[in-house]
């Protein structure tokens, strides 16, 4: 049985990988991931900023309270990520989202839930959610998740004498 070895930066599609890798993100990075939060706790704002921002390469463009604010944020300044809470002030949280997806390139979109019940998550991913985390208590989740977003624009250096992806 044959199989095909691909290239290093192709290593998040393989099934396989071996060898050691270290992901190093450059702080000479010409673009930078944009992304807009909307919530209406300014201090889960303030916090998560704080956090993002620590990201290499990694930017906050924007900060909004209420839905309306939040689409309009999104349509203007097309950040990369658009990180929403499903259950904004006015309620209508999820109608940001599925507005959003009609967009003809959307960002990519994590919700932060008050609710995380079933319904509430399941009804978050029909309107488009692509991640879907409990506010509560799935805050590191959501660092991770923006931070490997940001991997695809990082340099990736192989470590080690034999590094092969394989490819069924």
């Amino acid at each position: 049985m044959a199989t095909r070895v691909r290239p290093i930066a192709d290593f998040f599609y393989s099934r396989y990988i071996l060898g050691t890798l270290r992901i190093t993100f450059s702080s000479a990075r010409s673009h930078r991931m944009t992304i807009i939060l909307a919530d209406a706790d300014v201090h889960f704002r303030d916090r998560l900023k704080k956090r993002l921002e620590k990201i290499t390469g990694v930017n906050v463009v924007g900060e909004s309270s209420d839905s309306e604010e939040a689409t309009a944020m999104i349509l203007n300044r097309k950040p990369e990520v658009a990180i929403l809470n499903s259950s904004l002030p006015d309620g209508l949280g999820i109608e940001v989202l599925r507005q959003i997806k009609r967009l003809m390139v959307p960002p990519t979109i994590i919700v932060v839930t008050d609710d995380p019940s079933r319904d509430n998550k399941t009804a978050c991913s029909l309107a488009g959610a692509d991640y879907i985390f409990d506010k509560a208590t799935e805050d590191q989740k959501m660092i991770d998740t923006v931070r490997l977003l940001c991997v695809p624009h990082s340099q990736i250096e192989a470590l080690g004498s034999s590094i092969a992806m394989l490819d069924h």
